[in-house]
């Protein structure tokens, strides 16, 4: 009964925060004299093609953000879930202190320390900070404390190998959770406003779409949102399942 309501609930939401994606693509395709034109598509990727620049420099840096985010967080993840130390606790602690942090709190440190060594307007200025994400250890310890631990030891009789116990026995049980905390990364790195703002500042040519956005003509500016946000929609298609089987297993 309480995961129907809260099925419920998030449809109504789902179906809230989709009224301003129909707005945006009802605006984006627009009638003119009584004929369906693109227009606005065809200024953007002909007339003004430097907004696809903007595109792609988000699409890789959201990319190489999951990418490494994921491979450095999972064994994190697997560290805190099936290893025991002293202070292990304590560590783990800290963790949730700093994932409970705002990013505006660290965004000066940051800044100071890309600063210090020199990154202050290249793509590893917006990279770098983010892949280190204590949200994702966090998600991924919670995976893996679900992997029973006689799983574990049966493998440690055949192999040593921690890459093929990583490789055989844990990623195939957590492939769902694995795509669904993605989704997440590539979510957040896709929407980054004021890290670019800052950390980029000195090098404007190289922003990420969801910073120049705001700065696209009216003319084209509902196109250019449309396209800004066809990567997200697509992935979720895309990868909507594993992501529904991780939050049913993991979540509910």
């Amino acid at each position: 009964m309480k995961k129907k309501i809260l099925t419920i609930l998030l449809g109504l939401a789902a179906a809230l925060y989709s009224i301003p994606i129909a707005i945006t693509l009802l605006k984006a395709l627009q009638y003119e004299e009584k004929m369906f034109t693109l227009r606005q598509f065809s200024e953007l990727l002909i007339t003004n093609n430097s907004v696809l620049r903007y595109f792609w420099l988000s699409v890789g840096y959201a990319s190489l953000i999951t990418v490494f985010c994921v491979v450095i967080s999972f064994p994190l993840g697997f560290f805190f879930a099936k290893v025991s130390f002293r202070g292990k606790d304590a560590l783990f602690f800290v963790y949730i202190m700093v994932m409970m942090l705002p990013f505006q709190a660290t965004l000066l440190p940051n800044y100071i320390q890309l600063r210090d060594f020199d990154l202050l307007g290249s793509p590893l200025a917006i990279i770098l900070p983010m892949i280190f994400s204590p949200f994702a250890v966090f998600l991924f310890r919670q995976f893996i404390q679900a992997i029973p631990n006689d799983i574990l030891e049966y493998t440690l009789l055949d192999t040593s190998s921690i890459g093929k116990i990583f490789w055989h026995v844990v990623i195939p049980q957590i492939k769902p959770a694995i795509i669904a905390l993605a989704i997440l990364i590539f979510c957040e790195s896709w929407n980054i406003v004021e890290q670019a703002l800052l950390f980029l500042a000195d090098n404007p040519k190289i922003m990420p779409l969801s910073v120049k956005l705001s700065q696209l003509p009216e003319n084209v500016a509902f196109a250019g949102a449309t396209m800004y946000m066809l990567p997200v929609i697509a992935i979720f298609f895309l990868f909507g399942e594993s992501f529904k089987m991780a939050m049913e297993k993991y979540i509910w």
